[in-house]
């Protein structure tokens, strides 16, 4: 006989369970405790008729231990302190949000460790998912000591450092000492700068769209004239200078390089750093602001610039979280160009390769059918806020098959600022509001303007 808060569950096989027809209405997510014969049970509902059982849960600890099976067991709503237990013992203790299971609310913590994986944050606009990205960039700042580059098209975090008055006073005092660098093209930002002396090679040869077999000779002029002075790295405007003075073939690189329009771009270098430099030189946040380039490919390239350098450099294993929002525009289904193509093809590297060198992706979009299949199918966090398209929640569910497929179904009811978090970084997959934010955010809505007659 069961109250009104309890269910009878039963598990042939100690790894998943069903529920009888009564007790109280569970919905996907929620989680149950189990009276097993021989220590409490934890189970997660994953539909209207059963779950998963995720382990014990014996004198206020949690642990993924082998269950026998049970039948007929009396099965409780959790409690705060059954989540507080879950979260203690799996070493969640980045606190993000709220929790909710059932009629019960707890903090939301998760894994820093379990940031050593890729992380995907999908939500359509409005969602608040630039929000959650901000606190998530956050909280990963006061909790780790992990190197952050952030790739921000939208001038979306350029005031990171930069906290609330209602900000609480420790964590104000240790988001100031941070160095954090704001690069972008237009003051207050420092300049956003690229060199292209120092790019590699295939690089290079991308902003000058030349194929070494297409373009044998201007790709071999091209190597040749730039490893025969490459004690002195030059700029394009002096390599356009010294090619106008030598002969045919000289010249018809020069031609090259001035109707591409790349001698009027704003982000070369010069005397001053490049954005690979200042990262180089130790900073724990680097945002590039990649919006105000006159050339929409002066972004990209300086993109690709920093992102070959901290792949040339991964045998330093600088644990390093490489931020990308709006994904879609830097890591493309379907990259355009050769510059993009080449940026691509190394984030499918990072992403294959990347984690036991410490470089880590944390990919932000609207659209997880824009983002490229290769990265995101390498991403084993979750973090899904509402999503209206159809098509989109099914790809979801159907690329990260860690998640419930009931818990992402139901990502079209989401209210502002709700996420269902799953992976390597949660404790188990967790319905999440989120938090608040700690420092504030650098772009913003354009509103209606409303009539006063």
């Amino acid at each position: 006989m069961t109250d009104d808060r309890t269910h009878a569950a039963s598990s042939p096989d100690g790894r998943t369970f069903s529920l009888d027809a009564g007790g109280p209405t569970v919905a996907p997510g929620d989680l149950l405790v189990v009276q097993h014969p021989a220590d409490p049970v934890l189970g997660q509902v994953v539909g209207p008729s059963g779950g998963v059982v995720l382990g014990s849960l014996a004198d206020g600890r949690f642990a993924r231990a082998e269950i026998g099976g049970f039948r007929s067991a009396p099965a409780v709503p959790a409690t705060a302190e059954d989540l507080a237990a879950v979260q203690a013992s799996t070493g969640a203790g980045v606190t993000i949000g709220t929790w909710r299971t059932g009629a019960v609310e707890a903090p939301a913590r998760l894994r820093a460790q379990g940031f050593n994986r890729h992380t995907f944050l999908c939500g359509q606009s409005g969602s608040g998912k630039t929000y959650a990205l901000g606190v998530l960039l956050e909280q990963m700042l006061l909790a780790t000591d992990l190197r952050m580059v952030i790739f921000d098209p939208n001038a979306d975090f350029v005031r990171i450092g930069e906290t609330k008055a209602e900000t609480g006073a420790e964590d104000a005092e240790r988001i100031g000492r941070l160095d954090v660098r704001v690069l972008g093209a237009a003051p207050p930002a420092e300049p956003l700068r690229m060199r292209f002396a120092t790019m590699p090679r295939p690089a290079q040869a991308a902003v000058l769209r030349l194929d070494p077999l297409a373009d044998r000779d201007e790709y071999n002029l091209l190597v040749h004239t730039l490893s025969a002075h490459h004690t002195q790295p030059r700029g394009i405007d002096v390599l356009i200078e010294e090619l106008l003075q030598g002969g045919a073939d000289e010249r018809a690189l020069a031609q090259r390089v001035q109707n591409l329009g790349l001698d009027a771009w704003e982000v070369w270098a010069g005397a001053q750093p490049s954005a690979a430099e200042i990262v180089a030189e130790g900073p724990r946040v680097t945002v590039l602001d990649l919006a105000g380039f006159h050339d929409p490919r002066e972004s990209t390239a300086v993109a690709l610039d920093l992102v070959e350098k901290l792949w040339a450099q991964r045998q330093t294993r600088t644990p390093t979280l490489i931020v990308i929002d709006e994904a879609h525009n830097i890591c493309p289904a379907t990259p355009v160009g050769s510059i993009q193509t080449l940026l691509v093809e190394r984030l499918v590297q990072i992403a294959a390769e990347g984690r036991k060198y410490g470089l880590w992706l944390l990919l932000s979009t609207q659209r997880p059918s824009k983002v490229h299949q290769q990265v995101l199918s390498q991403c084993d966090n979750l973090v899904l806020m509402r999503m209206n398209s159809p098509g989109d929640v099914a790809e979801i569910a159907d690329v990260f098959g860690f998640a419930p497929p009931a818990m992402i179904g139901a990502a079209p009811y989401f209210r502002q600022g709700e996420a269902v978090m799953a992976g390597q970084f949660a404790p188990c997959p967790m319905r999440v509001r989120m938090g608040a934010r700690l420092t504030f955010e650098g772009g913003s809505d354009v509103s209606v303007p409303i009539s006063g007659h």
